[in-house]
């Protein structure tokens, strides 16, 4: 039978893990319920099995993938939480489950080891081992989403780091190697801080970019700046060009990522409050790309603007000089 992988939610990255595991023979399921009509377009496109809630997830799924939003983590997290309570009389009336089965919960978001040890305390058990609900580990993902190269039939994929120390069933092994998975410790909280330390510098370039490239603009020196950087740091120049240009549609995701490095940098780092008024300040570049600008209406896969470094610096700089 195959081994089924629920995912909360189908997005960019949601989609591409699903259509990974698919190519795989596992059974990918997700929830419906409350999502966008573009989400559950999504869904139907790429048969993906829909459930109607959560407690059906929790029930027929032997790992549960929550990939979200930031922002959104604890609230999915509580929601399998929640779900699990409702379930025991399901399970053993289920034919395909036991009444001693427990999934598997990753969580993959982009937030600070703080709040990944905040949603490994909702799976903690209680009393004993006996009273775990689901077994938890902390992740990150690292890398775009999962592609298939049409003409090799060979999947790029992005790294998917977990941490933390549970008992891991034989179905593992198989799965770490779909989605080229690996525990890089077992304290919670170290796969977090290692996808927080990676984003710093790729999201946070991106920042540098925003405000580099909208100050040239506004000084009309925007293409002296491109000149020099091509000439003169050709890597800086193909780094912050690309990703500018790859932001929009995920600015609003990077807000809360922002913040959550900060506090990691803080926190983990020591760095007594250093982070969190630089990476703050970038979260605040990120809030108004997404909620001051038309670039807040982007979508993967949908692109109108801010697909060149000049469009969106030119976008920038007139919302900051016309606020």
């Amino acid at each position: 039978m195959a081994v089924s992988v629920g995912i909360l939610s189908i997005g960019d990255m949601g989609l591409g893990i699903a259509r990974l595991l698919q190519a795989h023979s596992y059974r990918v399921l997700t929830v419906t319920a409350g999502r966008s009509q573009d989400t559950i377009n999504r869904i139907k496109a790429a048969s993906i099995e829909a459930l109607s809630t959560d407690q059906d997830l929790v029930v027929q799924s032997d790992y549960i993938l929550s990939i979200v939003p930031p922002r959104d983590a604890l609230a999915t997290a509580q929601r399998v939480v929640e779900a699990t309570q409702h379930v025991d009389t399901l399970r053993r009336r289920s034919e395909r489950e036991s009444a001693s089965k427990k999934p598997y919960f990753f969580d993959l978001n982009a937030i600070s080891p703080r709040s990944a040890r905040e949603i490994a305390a909702l799976f903690s058990p209680t009393t004993s081992e006996d009273d775990t609900i689901a077994y938890f580990l902390d992740g990150g993902i690292i890398g775009g989403p999962p592609s298939l190269d049409a003409v090799g039939q060979t999947w790029k994929k992005p790294s998917l780091v977990l941490s933390g120390s549970v008992p891991l069933p034989g179905t593992f092994a198989a799965l770490a190697e779909t989605l080229n998975m690996k525990i890089v410790g077992p304290k919670i909280g170290s796969a977090s801080a290692l996808k927080l330390s990676f984003a710093s510098l790729t999201k946070g370039l991106t920042a540098l970019t925003v405000l580099s490239f909208s100050t040239a603009h506004s000084e009309a020196v925007l293409p002296e700046l491109l000149e020099h950087l091509n000439e003169y740091s050709p890597k800086t120049a193909a780094l912050s060009t690309g990703g500018i240009a790859a932001m929009p549609p995920k600015a609003y995701r990077w807000v809360e990522e922002m913040r959550g490095i900060g506090e990691a940098f803080d926190t983990e780092g020591h760095w007594d409050g250093v982070g969190s008024s630089v990476y703050g300040a970038f979260a605040e570049i990120y809030r108004g790309i997404a909620e001051d600008t038309i670039l807040g209406q982007e979508k993967v896969g949908q692109r109108r603007r801010g697909t060149t470094a000049e469009d969106v610096a030119a976008i920038v700089a007139a919302a900051k000089s016309h606020p």
